[in-house]
């Protein structure tokens, strides 16, 4: 039995009559009246009592004409499903990240991906890059937003760079005033600088390694702490040692008073988030979706961003309401 059987019996049981049904289904009328034999036939039911002048539905055919309708609306159903999830408007999507560092466009692409494919299930979950990219290879998530550290060439997954972000120094008003000159990396040689645990985020301990190395020529004392961004920061204002972060990270953060932020404008390193994905000979269509909608909201906060620092003719120190004049060779602390 077969779809088509299917409705060749509904027709005919809606019209009563194989002349009127074989008309509407472009089918002649032995033809038509075969086919339903044959279900017939299959099934070792009868559901029509047929003579020269009427058509009745058999009581076997009356229940039989509810769930052949059922059964079609069903089919329609799954092939219109199919159609949405092959243009990436139906399905689900899995997305990994690294928590905070995506905060600032993540949020805005995940509204703008809901408003246009609401039928899209999305799961978000929490990685280091490490794990993402296990994760991508058993197809625990599909798309994945973190760091790309060293040895990552695997040739099954692609990396497109996401955006790049000034990286910063975050230390106590204490260690390093904001009435001082805009500081140097180098300038914190002798401090502890703070940071995740390795197995949370054995990239980030190399960014702040390269970085040490790179702009300031020394190996930093890393002090491996807790594991969240807040404890980190709480950590910075008791004095405990600095901490590297980015520019984008703590753009619209409000950094207690007595805690300051910098960019490190002459540094050679950069923070770089990257998309990574699994090659696909075809990608899934949420995934290619998402990835667009991922670009616009970071193309958006960066010309916000643009905007808005052309608008301030003023600076002010992370974590006071206090705005003053940005005199020559100021420290430029974080907005």
């Amino acid at each position: 039995m077969e779809l088509r059987h299917l409705r060749y019996f509904v027709a005919v049981a809606e019209a009563l009559s194989f002349r009127r049904a074989a008309e509407r289904l472009h089918l002649s009328h032995p033809a038509l009246s075969e086919q339903i034999s044959d279900l017939e036939n299959e099934l070792g039911m009868k559901f029509f009592d047929r003579n020269r002048r009427r058509v009745e539905l058999t009581e076997a055919g009356r229940i039989f004409l509810a769930g052949a309708r059922r059964t079609l609306v069903s089919a329609q159903e799954a092939v219109a499903q199919a159609k949405e999830a092959v243009k990436g408007e139906r399905g689900r999507l899995s997305i990994g990240n690294i928590g905070s560092l995506c905060q600032a466009f993540l949020p805005d692409a995940l509204a703008r991906f809901r408003q246009r494919f609401p039928l899209v299930e999305v799961t978000v979950v929490h990685m280091n890059s490490r794990r993402q990219i296990d994760a991508l290879l058993n197809d625990s998530i599909m798309l994945g937003i973190g760091l790309l550290g060293p040895n990552r060439d695997d040739e099954s997954l692609t990396a497109t760079e996401l955006l790049q972000s000034p990286i910063c120094v975050v230390c106590s008003e204490h260690r390093w005033p904001a009435k001082r000159r805009i500081p140097k990396l180098v300038d914190f040689r002798y401090d502890d600088f703070l940071t995740q645990a390795p197995e949370a985020a054995p990239d980030y301990l190399n960014l702040v390694r390269t970085a040490c190395l790179r702009d300031g020529g020394f190996e930093p004392k890393l002090l491996p702490t807790e594991n969240t961004f807040d404890s980190l920061i709480s950590m910075v204002a008791a004095g405990r040692g600095v901490l590297i972060s980015s520019e984008i990270v703590l753009r619209n953060l409000h950094l207690p008073a007595a805690v300051n932020s910098y960019i490190l404008e002459d540094s050679q390193s950069k923070f770089e988030l990257f998309l990574l994905r699994k090659k696909e000979s075809e990608p899934a269509a949420t995934v290619n979706n998402f990835a667009k909608i991922l670009f616009e909201s970071v193309r958006h906060l960066q010309s916000h961003s643009k905007e808005a620092a052309h608008r301030r003719g003023r600076l002010y120190r992370p974590g006071s309401s206090r705005a003053a004049k940005n005199p020559p060779n100021q420290p430029s602390p974080l907005r």
